[in-house]
């Protein structure tokens, strides 16, 4: 069963992978480059911000729990990485000459699961639940985690299996997260009243 699944990963890879072009692989390595993100991390931080009346505890808070989300995500990947020791495909020797590698430098020697995947889920989630006046424009969040992690694939650094599983990861940090925000910002009035 196990080399079935792999079987499939390698096939959906090579499938998603090839559909890409050159004259667009540029727009992708805009896309997976985490330097692109800061505006719409900017954004969706004024956005919060923006939305509540907060003490500065509260800011630095949310600052700490978001910080901490991100931190937790990246190098739970980067254990995962070092204990299941999967090859990125783009080091993948059986592999690599039947994709298009897109990205300059692999990205390290191992893939599973994609710090890429995960935190951009976990961001997508966290601010998804706490951005819950913007309900317009919550569902985009995922719509851009999506694209984020598939860039991975399309610049051939990571397989389907390296992001399903890192979003995952990701929604569930995400959502972890939040609650726990939740229950310290209700356990220590964190919030001011308005006036």
């Amino acid at each position: 069963m196990f080399d079935k699944l792999k079987s499939l990963d390698v096939d959906l890879l090579i499938f998603l992978n090839n559909l890409g072009s050159e004259q667009f692989d540029f727009l992708w390595l805009i896309i997976t480059n985490k330097f692109t993100w800061i505006p719409f991390y900017i954004l969706l931080i004024y956005l919060y911000l923006n939305s509540k009346k907060l003490k500065i505890r509260s800011i630095f808070l949310f600052f700490f729990v978001v910080g901490l989300l991100i931190l937790f995500t990246d190098q739970s990947s980067n254990l995962s990485k070092q204990f299941f020791q999967v090859l990125r495909p783009c080091n993948n020797e059986s592999i690599s000459g039947l994709i298009r590698i897109v990205k300059e430098g692999c990205g390290g020697l191992y893939g599973f699961f994609s710090a890429h995947a995960a935190n951009s889920f976990a961001i997508a989630t966290f601010f998804y639940f706490i951005l819950n006046n913007y309900n317009r424009i919550g569902k985009f969040f995922f719509v851009w985690a999506t694209v984020v992690s598939y860039s991975r694939v399309y610049c051939g650094v990571h397989f389907p299996s390296d992001i399903v599983i890192g979003g995952a990861y990701g929604l569930i940090a995400g959502y972890l997260a939040y609650i726990f925000y939740e229950n310290l910002i209700k356990n220590h009035s964190f919030f001011s009243k308005s006036e």
